[in-house]
């Protein structure tokens, strides 16, 4: 549904290991109508028994279909939700707050006074 972030290269198209990839997407599910905020680390820049931390680890936030339904308003003026690269308002506002929803299991989308998406927590703070 939308593309947020993503940095670095996938595992294996670099030339070596010791590499970072991560990304930050919003899913829909075409059955159900529900999403999820899905962001993906790997980092096998140190080999495993330099860290004690995997290689490659992810966090998920549950969506209502009403939270897509404003993402999707959100969203309206953006020529391109599924590229990470793109420069709209839409797509640096959540960049700079895809982990407004850390500590809860669900996130929801509220549309600011600009009208442009806004990630926060299900319950608690706004």
């Amino acid at each position: 549904m939308a593309e947020i972030n993503e940095r670095g290269v996938p595992h294996g198209a670099g030339p070596e290991h010791r590499q970072v990839h991560d990304y930050v997407r919003i899913l829909e599910c075409p059955g159900c109508g529900h999403g999820v905020l899905y962001s993906f680390s790997h980092d096998c820049y140190l080999q495993p028994w330099e860290t004690d931390e995997p290689w490659d680890m992810d966090w998920t936030w549950r969506l209502e279909p009403e939270d897509l339904a404003r993402l999707r308003q959100g969203l309206a003026d953006c020529p391109d939700p599924l590229s990470h690269r793109c420069q709209c308002p839409a797509h640096g506002v959540l960049r700079n707050e895809r982990h407004a929803a850390v500590d809860q299991d669900e996130a929801r989308v509220v549309l600011g006074e600009d009208g442009l998406p806004r990630l926060r927590r299900r319950t608690g703070q706004q």
